[in-house]
């Protein structure tokens, strides 16, 4: 009886730290996610946390977004999403020059969005070494973020 007691806390820390995770048998609603979608930013839905991570040379990344932004849609239909494309923030003549090689496959990203049946309007497309909350990629990248 006493390991009972003693393991209830135990699995309630455990459970909170696993919020994301499910039961097997018993799949969450994104448990069929692709591994560049982060599902944590459908549960906060703040535009703070990356809807989706594209690091440079990914050639396969579109089924990703079109899962991230249908999901998205279905929790916010009028959902805007904002495209970054993001690089380590060594020098800045480097950085500029990684995120003007990204910049064609973020506009792929920004278009795939709109085809995906967002209206242009709410999509935007950005580029920063700099994004509040966001840490510092080890190599170049893009970033959508939907609110």
């Amino acid at each position: 009886m006493r390991r009972i007691i003693l393991a209830l806390p135990i699995l309630a820390m455990a459970g909170a730290g696993l919020a994301g995770c499910t039961v097997p048998g018993r799949p969450g609603p994104y448990a069929k996610a692709p591994s560049l979608v982060d599902v944590r930013a459908l549960t906060s839905f703040d535009g703070r946390v990356p809807l989706v991570t594209i690091p440079e040379h990914t050639p396969d990344w579109s089924g990703s977004v079109k899962y991230a932004v249908n999901a998205a849609l279905k929790i916010k239909p009028s959902a805007k999403f904002r495209v970054y494309v993001t690089a380590p923030s060594g020098s800045p003549e480097g950085a500029r020059r990684q995120m003007a090689e990204l910049a064609p496959v973020a506009a792929q990203v920004a278009n795939a969005i709109v085809a995906d049946g967002v209206t242009p309007q709410r999509v935007t497309l950005g580029a920063s070494t700099d994004l509040p909350e966001v840490k510092t990629p080890s190599q170049p990248e893009i970033l959508v973020f939907a609110k």
